[in-house]
């Protein structure tokens, strides 16, 4: 006894409200101002002892009676006036609570007792509706108390409790769950449109936002109640987790989402970890959802999602001002006005009593609503930029294989154009070679000297062309000997006369997947190179030989070789060194080299040779 006085308090001097009356008009009774209640936080006492030795507390503004765990009463009178229907049904919620227990006094001192709450399926309750309901039989003229026993390991709100007839009780579920219908509805659109659009686009930010809208059909579904309605069999573990899925889920999908929104990597690399490996770590408390330890890891969630909010907010102003011509930046900021207008309302719910205390639920579904809208829209904007960027492309796609198109046209037409006299010459003096079988040696030496011109010239006009080809060059690759296509290099140039060549080749693989023919332009252009800018006293080296899996052509002279800062320079179209001097060239060749090996899924590189010269290495991969 001892015990409840000291927890119940010693004195009941508190002023009871009037009992709540129910007449013949009446279609419903809202009980705000008839009820009063006790906290229990360790769920100790029984209905006897609460009934018997309880100081329950007026129900304000102030003080609605809302707690984090453990157990709250709730009483009430209510007296149904001559006349008017006996049945009625006490509903109330929130919805998403576990263990619900109505008690009405009977004559005599006991009590009925009315099993409610999330924890039981739908199909077992009196009154499947999204709200706690309890069928009641009022007696005429007599007051009746009823007492509700709260208790649940998520946060405990009371709110919306009102005696209702059954009928216009109907009348306003259906309303209501149209009015969710309808927003469930929108929200499926924004999943289904976005995945769909996600996929052909490959947009993470557009599936995070999918993802980002079921948790808040989730979170909806638990705190309005709607689950009840569609999933009859739901009970606890299925609350728990869809409510877990809507709050900690929700928190990871929206850090996940504002990184790729706000391409957070690039503009804030250090806030980009944060929200990256954040919104992976929020997903582990959700398998926690039947834990007792759950409510204390929501309180912790709040405080994260109020810290994530105001993060992604300040970082929206930042961008928009770096930014300013950019209108997807200002769609996302506009987003958050729905979220900082309910903050307003939830605090000023706690600074004003004239603004009621549970107004902050009813505006949290609306501003999430337009929020989830905005970011729809913005989204939707971004996928027209998206279509008409990609079709700009591939309008200059078109164009640039027209243009490469008529540039093979005419490479064909010039190729043709310039080796056919070429070739006449040519074939005019083998003629007179043939015609003077006994001509003197000075005559010998200068039909030999035209026939080199000629090859030379006709191999100038390759390399200058094929420059020009490097765009639209083809690859046909097959297995071919690394080491003939060496050799081969080589003595194409021996026939030129043009200098020494000396070739060492390594042991190298049999074969190598690449095509012949472009190795070996680009071989010899490697090898002319060398010849043009090295001393005609001096030999070109060509070296073959494999590392791994990949082969490596060197090919080394001892010129004057290229200043660090050309390095990578001498591989540009066009580009000549310097140092190149009188000697002839268009700064074709290497680039041509380069285009090569890239296509072959290598590279080239200069590196200076030892004792003076320049070190060219093709290197290609195997296979």
């Amino acid at each position: 006894m001892l015990l409840l006085v000291g927890l119940f308090g010693a004195s009941a001097a508190h002023a009871e409200p009037l009992p709540a009356t129910v007449a013949v008009e009446t279609a419903s009774r809202p009980l705000d101002g008839y009820l009063t209640f006790l906290e229990d936080r360790e769920s100790a006492f029984s209905i006897e002892d609460v009934a018997r030795h309880g100081v329950f507390e007026a129900v304000t503004p102030r003080r609605p009676g809302l707690i984090s765990g453990g157990t709250l009463w709730y009483r009430f009178t209510v007296k149904r006036t001559a006349g008017a229907a006996e049945d009625w049904v006490l509903a109330f919620g929130e919805p998403d609570i576990d263990d619900v227990r109505v008690y009405v006094t009977k004559p005599g001192g006991s009590f009925t007792e009315t099993l409610l709450g999330r924890r039981l399926p739908a199909r077992q309750l009196d009154v499947a509706v999204r709200l706690h309901a309890a069928n009641l039989s009022l007696p005429e003229e007599i007051p009746t108390t009823v007492y509700i026993r709260l208790s649940s390991l998520h946060k405990i709100r009371f709110e919306a409790a009102a005696l209702w007839r059954p009928t216009a009780l109907a009348y306003a579920e259906a309303r209501q769950s149209a009015l969710h219908g309808i927003d469930f509805g929108v929200m499926a659109v924004f999943v289904v449109s976005n995945i769909l659009l996600g996929l052909w686009l490959r947009d993470a930010s557009m599936l995070m936002y999918a993802v980002f809208v079921v948790t808040s059909m989730c979170r909806e579904a638990t705190h309005s109640g709607i689950v009840t309605v569609i999933l009859s069999d739901a009970g606890r573990p299925l609350n728990y987790l869809l409510s877990a899925i809507g709050l900690f889920g929700g928190i990871s999908a929206f850090m996940i989402m504002w990184d790729l929104m706000f391409d957070i990597r690039k503009e804030f690399p250090l806030v980009h970890r944060v929200y990256r490996w954040g919104g992976i770590l929020m997903l582990a408390p959700i398998f926690f959802a039947t834990h007792d330890s759950f409510s204390l890891l929501a309180q912790y969630a709040q405080v994260i999602m109020l810290a994530v909010s105001i993060g992604s907010i300040t970082m929206a102003f930042i961008l928009v001002l770096r930014h300013p011509g950019d209108v997807l930046l200002r769609f996302y900021l506009c987003a958050f006005f729905p979220i900082v207008l309910l903050w307003g309302v939830e605090v000023g719910a706690l600074v004003f009593p004239t603004i009621p205390f549970d107004l902050g639920r009813q505006v949290d579904i609306i501003a999430t609503m337009i929020h989830l809208s905005i970011l729809f829209l913005a989204l939707g904007y971004r996928f027209v930029v998206t279509r008409q960027q990609q079709a700009q492309a591939d309008a200059a796609l078109v164009l640039e294989k027209m243009a490469r198109e008529r540039q093979r046209t005419f490479v064909d037409m010039a190729t043709h154009e310039f080796k056919t006299p070429l070739a006449v010459i040519d074939s005019a003096v083998q003629v007179l070679e043939l015609l003077l079988p006994t001509a003197p040696p000075e005559a010998t030496r200068r039909f030999n000297t035209i026939r080199k011109a000629v090859s030379r010239l006709v191999g100038l006009i390759e390399t200058c062309l094929n420059g020009e080809r490097s765009e639209a060059m083809e690859l046909n690759l097959r297995p071919v000997s690394p080491a003939a296509i060496a050799a081969q290099a080589v003595a194409r140039d021996r026939e030129t006369g043009r200098g020494e060549i000396r070739a060492e080749m390594s042991p190298l693989p049999d074969t190598c997947l690449a095509d012949s023919a472009l190795l070996g332009i680009a071989l010899d252009a490697l090898i002319d190179n060398a010849h043009r800018y090295g001393p005609a006293d001096q030999p070109v080296d060509v070296v073959a030989q494999a590392l791994g899996g990949w082969i490596i052509f060197t090919v080394l002279d001892r010129g004057p070789g290229v200043r660090p800062d050309e390095a990578e320079l001498i591989f540009d179209r066009y580009y000549r060194s310097p140092l190149s001097g009188s000697t002839s060239g268009f700064g074709i060749g290497l680039h041509l080299v380069k285009t090569i090996a890239t296509m072959h899924g290598g590279t080239v590189a200069y590196r200076p040779r030892d004792g003076g010269g320049a070190s060219f290495a093709l290197t290609i991969p195997v296979a």
